[in-house]
Order: C-alpha cells, then structure tokens, then sequence
C-alpha cells in the first residue's frame, strides 16, 4: 500500500510542459526515452492532432514510483481553448508544477492559470525551464513572478551562467534568496526570531518551507531545462517534501468517497471512467452508490478495475484512497461522486461554452453517424455540450473558441472518419427574470379549448440556480403523468425565452391545477402549459445578459495608450495596468463577441509583441439594442399562431 500523491503540470502554451512530463517519467524509469514534442513522440500527447500541433488537448494521466511514495501525474492542457481540461482536473490534485520559461517569462495564460490554482487553493511548484535556450534570464524571470504571480517565492535551485553551453542548475542559498522574508509572513515563531534577530538554521527554514508549501502559503521554485534534463532530480525530490502526501493507510479507514474526473470511450465503444479517491477501498465487482451532480443516486456494480502503474493502465483487485482508480460504466459522468461526499474533495463547477455552432455533414450519408459521433465525443468532455434540434434537425454544439471547433473537425475526420462543416458561430446569451409574474386558465373559460387547468408565478431565482420548479398545490392533485408532462415542458418553454434565449436564475411555481377525468389527458397539459408559462413570463418581464471573457494581456509600454483605447471601444473594462521592466500587463473583460477582434487586431497594435488570454467570465446585462435570437419553436405569446398551429399538428 503505497502513500499517495496526485499533481498536475501546467503552462502557458510553448513554456515545455509536455517536454518536462517526458524527462520526469524517463528520469523515473518510466520510459526508455524521453519523448521530443518537435519529433511527434511524447508518451502524453498521444492524439495524432496533438504531436502535429505541438499542444496538449486531453488530460492524460500516468503513474511512478518515487521510493515509497506512488506518483499520478496529470499532463493537462495549456491552451485557453481548453481551459475546461484544466478546470476539471485541479478538483483532484494535490499540487501543480507551473512552468515558466526563462525566455518568454510569465505570460498572459500563465497569470491565469496561478490564479485558478490560487482560488482552488492548490499547492504550487515553479519549474523556469529553457534555462540552456539563448535569451534566458533566470533572475528577472524570478522577479516577474513575484511581481505578477505571487511574491511569496522561495528558490530552491538557481541557474548559473544560463543562456550558454556551461548551464548549470545549482542549489540556492536561502540567505541569499531571501526565504526568511517570505517565510516568516506565514509563521509567527519565525517572525519573532527574526524580528529579534535570532539565529535560524537553515534546517528550520527548509522545515518551514515545506509546512507553508503544502499549505499553499509558499512556493518553491526549481530551475532547469527539460529538454536537456537539466534540474529535473532535483524537482522530483522535492514532490513528497513540497506537496501534502495522501496516506493511504490512514484514508483506507474512511467511507467510501470519490470523484469522477475523465471519461475516455475506448476503440470499441467502451466507456472508461476515472476516479480519484479521498477516502475507503474501491474493490473489484463490488457495488458502489453513485451521486450524479443532479443529486439522483444509482448503484453500479464495478464489473473490472484497473490502476495506474508504471505509466500503464493495469487490472487490479483494489484501488486504495488517495489513487486513481478506473473502471467500465454506461452512465457515470464526470463530476459525479463515488460512494459519499467528502469535506476534502474539491468538486468543480462546469463552466458553459459561451460560443454556439452548427456542425452539418458534408456527405448526406455521414447525417446519422455525425449524430452518434458528437454524442460520444460529449461523453468524453462535458463542456463540449451537443444538442440535436428536432424541431430544424440541426447538430448544435457549444464551445469556447475556434481552436477547440479546428480539433472537433479534425476528430471528427480521423477518428470517424466524417467530414464536417460549421457554420459561423454565434454568441449565446441568457435571460433572466426581472420581476414576478403571475398566470392561469381554467378548464370551461371561452379562450381554453384544453381539458386541462394550469397556473404559474414566475420570479427571479438566486444567481447561478438554473430553473427551480416548485409545487404550490398538493402533488396528489394531479395524476403523476399529468405532473410530469408540466414539469417536461416548463423546462422545454423556458429554452427560448421573451428575446428567444434560454431563461435560467428563475424559480416556477405551479400554483393551480384542475383536469377533467376521464377526458383530460397529458396532451391537454403538454399543449396548455406554453400558453400559461410565457404569459406569467411576460408580465414578469426579463433582461438579457451576455457573456464575457475575463482579459489577461502582456504587452509593449509603447502600445499600452492604443489598447486600453480598443478594449473600451469594444466595450470591454479593465483594472489599473502593471508595469514590469519595459512591459505591461492588462487584466479585465470583454464581451465573447469582440474577444476575436481584439485578440485579432493585437499584433498590429503591439507591433506583434503582445500576448493576449481569455477565461469564461460570466454573464453582464447586454448593452443596447437587446440581442434578439431566432426562435426555433412557434412563440406561445402569438396566440393565434400557436393555436393554428397545434390544431393542424392534432
């Protein structure tokens, strides 16, 4: 029973992630060679698209032993187009190596990625790689992150005569680095010998160190080159010192508890599910609660098991807490829990792709295997979110830039062999109630040709709750199918909204009830509800917000006056600028619907220097005119047409 511990590597896109997870798994033995990202042979990036891009896309994770200790890393994705691989992975990490290179320095995805780590609270490890490349400079390098990540950075290792030939990564001394300073802002012992000027060992700062490292209070930095395995020993002795380990014999004892991170479809359709586990024993063929994020519990009989082991995927008889464990499943999806909820485990919020497209076939034959295909591609990542519109028989899948539609194609090409097409993409937008509204109708009145009697009060719900459906009446009022047929096509209504987008943050209460035995039938309360629904809605009135990006940009001091001036022009905001040796750095929003512009227009106004990254940023009201989106179902509120309708369809 091995001790435990789950990290992750990241970077902005070009720093040497993937080249550093090769040297760490070939200085571990796990590989006979390191694999090179330029040659097209990594271990992690094992998607053909992936080596020919030269970028991690899916999360991949393999295992190594460290003495006692049994490491799972997770090679995850640096591109902003992938963001949600990233998201959805930290929820079961114990800590990260973020890669800086000594060339590039810290870059506009890289202060995005530390501040997503930092709001997770995730332990944090800086590796400056490229130290061997020409143009290095280890030292300014160390004083941008302190400037613009965090300056509670300790060197561990430094680089000595980088940029040359004679590179060498050399351990550093904590007087010099200046580790007391840091360290004794975390530790009030400390903080009184020092401001007493008492002696300190160094012993005690490496002690103290490593307690605020695992805390996430301080961070290590290591130098190095991945490509030339350089500082590499030094990073992997550090991993059990420097990141909290998961003791296995102590977790075992605890209830069961797990989180569903990554579902992969295998070559013959089998699903494959991935777990970490914070607490208990999963065994072989035993039978397991699962808790969907719904809330909807199912028992599920684990029918194989497999570990991972040596950088493979193994069957087992057990996997302990504190490892990752994989299994078979039809229905578990990521980010649902195994066995009970745990106060340790960190589950993650779904983000929604703000950018909305139709993918059609370019051969009417591949229509149906298209279908079947995005469906499975959905299983695999949940935040590419797919919808088949039986109304226009149309593919409609959400998404988070163009980087991610280019690798859909090309999946879409290799692996199904399907050539598709998008159309142009489109932003989407939400509505949300601004007021309470009420409405009803009532089996006999001259306007209600149904058997049926329904009445709703619509109202503003809490931020992010989605719909909310509540019953006002006695749930026996009503037969259950009855009920279930409301409750249906509430959540149906509500996808086109009174400017035709999806209405969410609002709760429904169904207030009144009535039907007619035995002549009323489910029909009349699916055909009656729309009628109801938009009305109450109607009176309520809603207010349409759009999406934003959160803004990340390094650029030239010179370029700085003509930026800000675009960004406002494209109405989007932005925090007071930092300066740091010739450069700046920009942090705000801009709507999803100039986020291309800008990112396009960039290289001219910076004179190709400037880096820009984006995040999901949530939702603002919209500016004016009031977006309006084609409504793919008839509008409940042009009565006449609604009835004309449904009396040719009957």
């Amino acid at each position: 029973m091995n001790d435990t511990i789950n990290i992750g590597v990241l970077a902005h896109v070009d720093a040497g992630k993937t080249t550093l997870t090769e040297q760490i798994l070939y200085q571990a033995g796990v590989i006979e060679k390191a694999g090179s990202v330029d040659q097209g042979s990594t271990i992690t990036d094992s998607l053909d698209m992936e080596r020919r891009r030269g970028i991690t896309i899916k999360a991949a994770a393999v295992s190594f032993i460290l003495g006692d200790l049994k490491v799972n890393l997770i090679d995850t994705p640096g591109h902003a187009d992938f963001i949600s691989e990233v998201e959805h992975s930290l929820g079961v990490l114990d800590g990260v190596i973020l890669v800086v290179s000594a060339v590039e320095g810290v870059q506009a995805q890289t202060r995005v990625l530390m501040r997503t780590l930092q709001e997770h609270g995730i332990p944090v490890l800086f590796f400056v790689n490229k130290i061997d490349r020409m143009g290095a400079d280890f030292i300014q390098v160390c004083a941008s992150i302190r400037e613009l990540l965090d300056d509670r950075i300790c060197e561990v290792s430094i680089a000595d005569h980088e940029g040359t030939e004679s590179v060498q990564v050399v351990q550093a001394d904590p007087a010099v680095s200046g580790w007391i300073e840091v360290l004794a802002l975390g530790s009030e012992s400390l903080m009184e010998d020092f401001a007493q000027d008492a002696a300190i060992s160094e012993d005690r700062l490496r002690q103290e160190l490593g307690r605020q490292s695992r805390q996430g209070l301080a961070f290590p930095l290591f130098a190095g080159s991945a490509a030339k395995g350089l500082g590499v020993r030094e990073l992997l002795s550090g991993l059990s010192y420097f990141f909290p380990v998961q003791e296995s014999q102590i977790l075992t004892t605890l209830p069961l508890t797990g989180l569903a991170f990554k579902v992969i479809v295998q070559a013959g359709g089998e699903r494959l599910v991935f777990v970490r586990l914070f607490g208990g024993r999963l065994q072989a063929r035993a039978e397991v609660t699962v808790i969907a994020q719904d809330g909807l519990l199912e028992r599920i009989k684990i029918k194989q098991l497999y570990g991972l082991m040596d950088g493979e995927r193994k069957p087992v008889q057990h996997v302990d807490a504190g490892d990752i464990a994989i299994f078979g499943s039809e229905h578990v999806q990521v980010g649902d829990v195994i066995g009970c909820v745990s106060e340790s485990m960190k589950v993650f919020r779904f983000q929604k792709p703000p950018i909305q497209v139709q993918v059609s076939a370019v051969r009417p034959e591949d229509g149906h295997p298209l279908h079947l295909a995005l469906s499975e591609l959905t299983v695999e990542d949940p935040f590419l979110q797919y919808v088949y519109d039986a109304h226009t028989h149309e593919n409609i899948i959400h998404v988070f830039g163009k980087v991610q539609q280019e690798v859909l194609l090309e999946t879409l090409r290799e692996k199904y062999s399907i050539e598709a097409a998008f159309s142009a993409p489109q932003v989407i937008c939400i509505e949300k109630p601004v007021s309470s509204g009420e409405a009803a109708e009532t089996i006999g009145e001259p306007d209600n040709p149904f058997w049926a009697t329904v009445g709703f009060r619509v109202e503003p719900g809490p931020a992010d709750s989605g719909l909310v459906y509540r019953l006002e009446v006695e749930l026996g009022s009503l037969p259950l199918s009855f009920q279930k047929a409301i409750r249906e096509t509430v959540a149906e209504v509500l996808r086109e909204g009174l400017h035709g987008w999806g209405v969410t943050d609002i709760t429904v209460t169904l207030t009144d009830t009535g039907y007619s035995s035995p002549v009323s039938t489910a029909k009349d309360f699916r055909l009656l509800t729309p009628l109801v629904l938009m009305k109450a809605l109607d009176r309520a009135g809603t207010q349409v917000y759009e999406p934003v990006s959160e803004l990340q940009i390094s650029l030239p001091e010179s370029s700085i006056s003509k930026v800000l001036f675009r960004i406002t022009a494209l109405d989007g905001t932005f925090e007071e600028p930092k300066f740091d040796r010739g450069s700046v750095y920009v942090t705000g929003t801009i709507p999803v619907r100039n986020a291309d512009v800008l990112k396009t227009e960039l290289h001219g106004l910076t004179g190709g220097a400037g880096v820009m990254s984006v995040k999901p940023g949530g939702y603002v009201p919209a500016v004016s005119p009031t977006p309006v989106n084609q409504r793919r179902q008839l509008n409940p509120l042009h009565r006449g047409d609604y009835m004309l309708h449904i009396n040719k369809v009957r």
